[in-house]
């Protein structure tokens, strides 16, 4: 039997995020002995997904942290990567904005290049959104091949060019609802007889969680035995934290961290709120859908996310107040419906995306 092709798949670190996520529930269930990932990351810090890669098969590779100045010695450490690596002929990027660097390289050494867009726009807007433009720009061009993770997200980065929607797709399978799950989650918490709000994502101010926590001080004026959970990490940990403090709301408001349960953490909820700034999709609304989940969803994020009549969207402009009324009088009693078909037929399961990747990685 002849040894798998080994793909590159080029992150900035490889924790719970949305596109790292993804990639991990492809590596999972694609066919190994045909395509092994291997990884590059940005950092020498330990990630989440490390071990597992490790366990999987998969190699990782520490680059070093672009910083603009570092341009010429960055582009240096490709070179030397490549030549000592031939053994890498597709090169999956991941950072939409510096990828166009790396590309140009990869070129040099006769490498393909899959261009991927998992965003709407730039995290955030400052002088370096600025330098890093003029890459951002080039990524349509120097990628061979450009996957996007929804239209808007591959008309924002590609502008005229083609490319291919490759859906986020997860193990729909593992998200269907289960009562074992919800009670074992919330006796864990502390909170069986609590109608409980949550929402997964990056402490950034992308994700918005402050207007979040606005939000559930007005359902928990209606409702005293209301909680809160937040699932994730970020730069804005301690801040979020200091304004259910100053809200008064510490005993009804949890930080979970990063969890690798959130399947059965999404069982335990009875209601997701989704307030993001801006999404490439929005793959974690896939997921609360997934679990049968009722989901209220900012109007900036991607309409490609809503997949069943779970999902609601609302304007960031209305008021937290606005917000709680609907949270409130749009979670029914009913018992949670199995959405599995739903989420399959709208290409959302990971077995048939896998399949269709596994083809596209062998025959280039």
């Amino acid at each position: 039997m002849s040894d798998p092709i080994r793909v590159l798949q080029v992150f900035g670190a490889l924790n719970r995020g949305g596109s790292e996520s993804m990639i991990m529930n492809l590596y999972r269930n694609i066919d190994r002995t045909k395509v092994q990932f291997d990884f590059v990351k940005h950092t020498s810090e330990e990630c989440a997904f490390d071990d597992e890669i490790k366990s999987l098969g998969g190699l990782i590779y520490n680059a070093p942290k672009f910083n603009f100045v570092n341009y010429l010695s960055y582009r240096k450490w490709w070179n030397k990567f490549f030549v000592s690596h031939p053994e890498y002929k597709i090169i999956h990027g991941h950072l939409f904005t510096i990828a166009s660097i790396f590309f140009d390289v990869a070129h040099k050494y006769n490498r393909k290049t899959v261009g991927h867009s998992h965003a709407t726009k730039s995290p955030i807007f400052d002088i370096k959104t600025l330098f890093r433009r003029p890459f951002l720009n080039r990524l349509g061009k120097t990628s061979d091949y450009r996957f996007a993770c929804s239209v808007d997200a591959g008309k924002w980065i590609y502008k005229d060019k083609d490319f291919k929607v490759l859906r986020n797709a997860i193990d729909s399978e593992k998200y269907v609802y289960s009562d074992e799950a919800r009670k074992k989650i919330r006796e864990k918490l502390g909170v069986q007889n609590n109608f409980v709000v949550g929402n997964i994502g990056r402490l950034t101010a992308q994700k918005n969680q402050s207007f979040l926590i606005d939000v559930f001080k007005k359902i928990h004026e209606r409702n005293a035995k209301s909680s809160l959970i937040i699932v994730g990490v970020g730069e804005l940990e301690q801040q979020l934290k200091k304004k259910v403090e100053q809200y008064q709301l510490d005993n009804s408001v949890m930080f979970l961290g990063a969890r690798a349960d959130i399947s059965e953490i999404l069982c335990a909820m009875d209601v997701f709120v989704f307030p993001s700034i801006y999404e490439g999709l929005g793959i974690v609304a896939v997921e609360a859908q997934a679990a049968g989940l009722p989901t209220i969803c900012a109007d900036t994020i991607p309409h490609e996310a809503k997949i069943t009549d779970l999902v609601k969207f609302l304007p960031l402009s209305d008021s937290a107040e606005k917000w709680a009324n609907v949270v409130l009088n749009e979670v029914k009693k009913d018992n949670r419906p199995n959405t599995q078909k739903e989420i399959i037929k709208a290409g959302y399961d990971v077995n048939e995306t896998v399949k269709w990747l596994e083809r596209f990685y062998t025959s280039i």
